[in-house]
């Protein structure tokens, strides 16, 4: 299918870490307590490794992912044909977006997927930030825990609601959120959707660089 078809070219599962990545530190830690008093070396090794085992392998996935994503963005880049770090793309949390001035297209990358569009089928966007709550754990392990899991559950629902949220002409992907934390990095694709789709695009590239 062409680059203009509704099916996604290529699909990566994305999971958010933070709370296992909590956990599994909170079960280091407890287990390091008890590695000085391990007999003999071997013991307190093989202790060390169930202690930071789990942490050492959610870090190894992290890394994994983190390729898996770049890997995504680049294909994406080359399809919409967009040089990487031309001041037409942005990456974040596993999430893209390339405009390319010469074909008049926008393509973005969300959860594994990406898709491309002509600017005549970008229907509006917008840009949102939302601040996380925060719970305070009080006494005991159990409490920790479920405090971590809130506040893991608010940040996540959180960064759901911040970023650059594209509406476009597809039924089976009507909206498209590109992450975007710092608020400069927002307005300034704001300001460049606005020039390229309302007011054909900015003059000579001379703003953002050469035209791609």
């Amino acid at each position: 299918m062409g680059l203009w078809g509704a099916t996604p070219v290529c699909q990566r599962e994305e999971k958010d870490m933070g709370f296992f990545a909590t956990i599994f530190a909170l079960w280091g830690l407890f287990f390091s307590i008890f590695i000085p008093a391990a007999p003999g070396g071997l013991a307190a090794l093989g202790l060390c490794a169930f202690a930071w085992g789990p942490m050492g392998l959610l870090v190894w996935f992290a890394l994994y992912r983190a390729g898996q994503r770049e890997k995504l963005h680049r294909e994406m880049l080359g399809a919409v044909g967009v040089p990487q770090g031309t001041g037409f793309d942005h990456a974040e949390e596993g999430t893209g977006i390339a405009l390319s001035r010469a074909k008049r297209q926008i393509g973005v990358l969300v959860d594994g997927v990406w898709k491309i569009y002509p600017y005549d089928d970008i229907r509006k966007w917008a840009i949102q930030e939302q601040t996380a709550g925060r719970v305070v754990g009080g006494l005991g392990v159990a409490n920790n825990v479920a405090a971590t899991g809130a506040n893991a559950r608010m940040a996540r629902e959180a960064s759901a609601n911040t970023g650059l949220f594209l509406t476009v002409k597809d039924l089976q992907a009507p909206q498209w959120r590109v992450a975007m934390k710092e608020p400069m990095v927002r307005a300034r694709w704001m300001e460049l959707l606005q020039q390229e789709i309302n007011e054909g695009g900015v003059v000579n590239g001379e703003q953002y660089g050469n035209a791609q």
